[in-house]
């Protein structure tokens, strides 16, 4: 499974930077995101605020955003071009297609949140240079450096692959991903203000008591088990005979 897996992933990697990030106008808005995040707000910002845990969820959403504009292609785009049936009549394991087109998604994501990082710390390090290197310190900030793109990357790759598994075109994809997400959003801005005043008055005390670290910690441990369940749906769903019928 180890070569197959890595033959596909090579050939998701090619065709979301080589192809699908190369037609359109389209293929320029990562970057634009990446110049915005990493360059531009930074430079107005004090290296006290730059360098935060919160400030990092930015490039964690980015790497969640970015991979929106690829994984809807998953499989939906081998549909819509004629060559899922190929890629389903190959001698690729069910394993290495699914795990490879999920990989090369995520790190297709990660790679443009550590860009979008690393173009702030050197705007910011060259604004306020002072004679030494200004980095993040604290443990929470690299947990979510580490931790956060990768694991928010999984959860939208796995949703997306679900729904380009069911969508008969891309567009189709995109739309409900596009759709899902804002229901997600308003149904957790909304929701929030109905919970019953003990668990609001619960979820304040953890928000202002425990360290940013074990917020950290216990933010990525709901993430990483909603990502295996996602997991483990889209390999119950992926199965050669249904998309060859569908």
């Amino acid at each position: 499974m180890n070569a197959d897996f890595i033959t596909v992933l090579w050939k998701e990697w090619k065709e979301i930077v080589l192809e699908r990030s190369a037609s359109g106008a389209g293929s320029y808005r990562p970057l634009i995101l990446v110049a915005v995040l990493g360059i531009f707000v930074p430079f107005k910002m004090p290296p006290e605020r730059f360098f935060s845990a919160a400030q990092l969820l930015l490039p964690t959403f980015l790497s969640a955003f970015v991979i929106t504009a690829v994984i809807a292609d998953s499989f939906a785009g081998e549909r819509e071009r004629h060559t899922l049936e190929t890629l389903l009549a190959s001698r690729l394991s069910d394993r290495s297609i699914l795990f490879g087109k999920i990989a090369a998604s995520m790190a297709y994501g990660w790679l443009m949140s550590i860009a979008c990082i690393v173009a702030g710390t050197i705007t910011v390090n060259v604004v306020n240079w002072h004679g030494e290197i200004l980095i993040y310190h604290d443990a929470a900030s690299w947990l979510i450096i580490a931790l956060g793109p990768p694991l928010m990357g999984g959860l939208i790759a796995t949703v997306g692959v679900l729904v380009s598994l069911h969508a008969a075109t891309v567009r189709q994809a995109q739309q409900t991903l596009a759709v899902g997400f804002m229901v997600v959003m308003f149904g957790i801005i909304f929701g929030s203000t109905m919970l019953p005043a003990e668990w609001r008055i619960w979820f304040g005390k953890i928000l202002f008591t425990w360290s940013q670290a074990n917020l950290a910690l216990a933010a990525a441990s709901v993430i990483l088990a909603i990502d295996l369940a996602l997991l483990g749906a889209v390999m119950a769903r992926f199965q050669r005979a249904r998309l060859v019928l569908d």
